[in-house]
């Protein structure tokens, strides 16, 4: 017996998705792991327009004097 699985694409308004018998998407999608959540993606233009969508960090140097 096989499992086949579905996995949709996570980018804003992005209907895509593919379908697979591996526990992982095939080499199309890009699959992002952060803090043990998985995205995924159809392509780097989905990324981005997600990234779009969230406010940048802000990161300040430690002063070394």
């Amino acid at each position: 017996m096989s499992v086949e699985r579905t996995f949709y694409c996570n980018g804003p308004d992005c209907e895509r998705h593919v379908r697979s018998l591996k526990l992982m998407p095939p080499g199309g999608f890009l699959t992002l792991i952060d803090e043990g959540h998985e995205s995924h993606f159809c392509g780097w233009d989905c990324v981005l327009r997600l990234a779009a969508t969230k406010e940048p960090e802000t990161v300040i140097p430690m002063d070394e004097s």
